[in-house]
């Protein structure tokens, strides 16, 4: 019988990079993208004690500005507060984390023991943070599971598609629309309204930017999009490949995300 050390010889290294799908004990959260960085060992592959370091560093992989890395970082790295402080000395003590803490992911404290900021991806999950109703790829949080990716809710974003080929922001707004339609339905608890509609249309604007082509009428193959939302996987396979001289910025990443805001319409 083999002893433990050579089992453990016996386990493949997988290099930074190199695609694995997350096993039963795996932490994950609702986006996609964080998924698959974390599947491809750009940040911790168990999904535990991602620190913001590393999560900024592998946000280089997507190509993104490093104005946009560190926002992103900063506002998720917040701690969380269930009733947070209000009032003029609260906001004095920090304005940005004031006018930013509903967006805090983080535990009090939370931290490697190094002491830098760290969370766990399935705090992604944090109703009413980041994550919020009408995903496009999950059920609503109060349909008991707003982090699984759903096979159904991921089979109509890609057949969204008008053509097959390629999905716009036009086919993006009209199926935020009927999400919309369909959970005001099937959600007599829904929680959408214009803050979480900002953030939706920011991700749909963000998925058109990194992973398309075509500035100002982006396109995303289809194929990109089924290895992104059902595989959680980078579509480096499929031909993509990261920015690299054209950085995404903050201009680029807003001016998208109110174009897909515009298509869509209004959402009373």
């Amino acid at each position: 019988m083999a002893s433990s050390s050579e089992s453990i010889k016996d386990i493949p290294v997988l290099s930074k990079g190199e695609y694995q799908p997350a096993c039963s004990t795996d932490l994950r959260g609702p986006c996609p993208v964080v998924n698959a960085l974390a599947n491809h060992g750009y940040i911790s592959r168990d999904g535990r004690n991602v620190s913001s370091v590393d999560i900024k560093t592998a946000m280089i992989e997507l190509g993104l500005s490093s104005t946009i890395r560190t926002a992103l970082t900063y506002v998720a790295y917040l701690e969380h507060q269930d009733n947070p402080r209000t009032g003029f000395w609260a906001c004095m003590r920090n304005p940005f984390a004031y006018l930013l803490r509903r967006f805090g992911l983080r535990n009090p404290h939370q931290q490697t023991t190094s002491g830098v900021a760290s969370l766990d991806l399935c705090q992604l999950s944090r109703h009413g943070a980041v994550e919020h109703d009408v995903s496009l790829s999950r059920r609503d949080f109060n349909q008991g599971d707003n982090t699984t990716p759903q096979k159904d809710l991921i089979a109509d974003l890609i057949g969204s598609s008008a053509d097959g080929k390629v999905i716009t922001a036009m086919d993006l707004a009209r199926l935020r629309r009927r999400r919309l339609e369909q959970q005001k339905r099937d959600n007599l608890e829904l929680q959408y309204g214009a803050g979480q509609h900002e953030v939706a249309c920011g991700e749909s604007a963000f998925i058109l930017t990194v992973f398309g082509s075509g500035f100002g009428h982006y396109e995303v193959p289809v194929s990109y999009v089924e290895a992104l939302f059902a595989e959680e996987r980078l579509p480096v396979l499929e031909g993509w490949r990261r920015r690299r001289w054209w950085l995404l910025g903050f201009a680029e990443l807003t001016w998208q995300a109110q174009v897909v805001k515009r298509l869509v319409g209004t959402i009373d």
